[in-house]
């Protein structure tokens, strides 16, 4: 009889965890998302006589890995890992290369440089979903840790060699904000994309940061 009683007991503690655990779930629940965005870049420069002369673009791609800090999970943190491609065209024109990269404005010229980056996104998200709704707003922001790799250069006369003057790191701030699955996009780099040792053919240095603008669709 006593066995009875100890396996029924038994069964009510599993069942109650069980239950508990349900009931957890439902509020502690993750927005772990895939993402995959794509945007406009516009060049910030102090560069005289530079422009852009075409269009200048990001495409993204990654997941994010959702931390709530609430019991419904309405606020988060996001860490993720992405892959980035840009594209940028410019009047900018690579005179001569060695140990240091030298620039020239080129009035008239389309001179395109390409990189990809090994994206390190770390977000502050603010929503208003529950676990049984997949549909709400959303708004994310933070910090972007890039690590750039493959830049290359193409000139205006054809072809394309590899482009020792971009930093191999560097870091952004973003936002994005909308419902369900279309968000708009906003990113602004905090530091010019090229090495402190880069010159324009007056000795100057270029800086130049790029202010993305697009869309972000969130996959669950």
């Amino acid at each position: 009889m006593k066995v009875r009683y100890l396996l029924f007991g038994l069964c009510m503690i599993m069942g109650g965890k069980s239950f508990a655990q349900e009931e957890e779930d439902k509020t502690k629940y993750r927005e772990d998302q895939f993402y995959i965005s794509f945007a406009l870049q516009f060049q910030q420069e102090d560069i005289e006589g530079f422009k852009q002369n075409g269009f200048s673009n990001n495409f993204q791609i990654g997941f994010v890995r959702d931390m709530p800090l609430n019991a419904n999970g309405t606020i988060a943190l996001g860490l993720g890992l992405g892959y980035g491609y840009n594209k940028l065209v410019s009047n900018l024109n690579i005179e001569s290369e060695g140990s240091n990269t030298v620039f020239a404005v080129r009035e008239g010229q389309k001179n395109l440089q390409n990189f990809s980056s090994l994206v390190i996104p770390f977000s502050f998200r603010f929503r208003t979903s529950t676990a049984d709704r997949t549909d709400f707003w959303r708004m994310y922001g933070g910090f972007k840790y890039n690590l750039n790799f493959g830049a290359h250069f193409n000139p205006f006369y054809g072809g394309s060699f590899e482009n020792d003057s971009l930093r191999k790191n560097n870091t952004a701030v973003f936002l994005s904000m909308g419902y369900n699955t279309w968000n708009l996009f906003l990113e602004y780099d905090l530091n010019s994309i090229y090495k402190s040792e880069v010159q324009l053919q007056n000795t100057i240095h270029p800086k130049l940061q790029t202010l993305k603008l697009g869309l972000i669709f969130y996959i669950l």
